[in-house]
């Protein structure tokens, strides 16, 4: 996938609307949006010590591969960033139920003590790994990063207030703790997704289209 690439023009024109525009390996997208199989050349070079900077290669851009493939197979049933987002919410559910085991056995705190810490702390969590994965193409940094985190935090309270509230009434009513605190983290998944969608990174997002279509105006 590295160096330099020459496609032809017809293939181009066939495969151009089919294009995800994930990550930034062009080739990639340009041959796994192709309906038929391609016919491909290689002309191979020997790689040799780095000498200056740092390579691109990370956890990240392997997660941008994952979201690409996912798009590629999958992308016209469910979005792939929601699938990122879920893969995001599967760690914090497991973050908070060690939390809430670690407060209820450990610590020997009130139930409603221990999933209320347990919430805030991933909700944070949350926001920070979606901003670094999920929302890494539209990720904010210094002070966007601040308001971002804020904005997120006084949204996700209410799913945070209906994830305690929820969790309180399921334990009151004899469900196992475990189950109690995953019914709430589910709130407030679902509630986190919707909030990420349409109020955090929103204003971003239409910053780049209006840009975008300034530079198409352009052309």
């Amino acid at each position: 996938m590295s160096g330099f690439f020459v496609v032809d023009r017809r293939f181009l024109d066939e495969v151009a609307h089919s294009l995800s525009g994930i990550g930034f390996k062009i080739l990639l997208d340009l041959v796994a949006s192709a309906k038929r199989p391609v016919k491909l050349g290689e002309v191979p070079y020997r790689f040799r010590q780095r000498l200056h900077g740092d390579s691109k290669l990370d956890i990240l851009v392997g997660i941008e591969y994952l979201q690409l493939l996912l798009d590629k197979m999958i992308g016209d049933i469910v979005p792939p960033r929601f699938v990122i987002f879920g893969l995001v919410g599967g760690i914090g559910a497991a973050i908070h139920l060690s939390i809430l085991f670690l407060l209820l056995k450990e610590f020997q705190r009130t139930f409603a003590f221990s999933q209320t810490v347990a919430t805030l702390i991933v909700m944070t969590l949350n926001f920070f790994l979606n901003n670094a994965i999920t929302y890494r193409d539209q990720r904010l940094k210094g002070r966007a990063l601040i308001l971002g985190l804020v904005s997120f935090c006084l949204a996700c309270s209410v799913g945070a207030f209906i994830n305690i509230r929820v969790a309180i009434f399921a334990v009151d009513n004899g469900l196992w703790w475990v189950l109690a605190g995953f019914v709430g983290v589910m709130v407030s998944s679902v509630w986190n997704f919707g909030v990420t969608a349409m109020i955090t990174w929103r204003k971003k997002r239409s910053v780049q289209r209006v840009d975008g279509d300034r530079r198409l105006s352009h052309l």
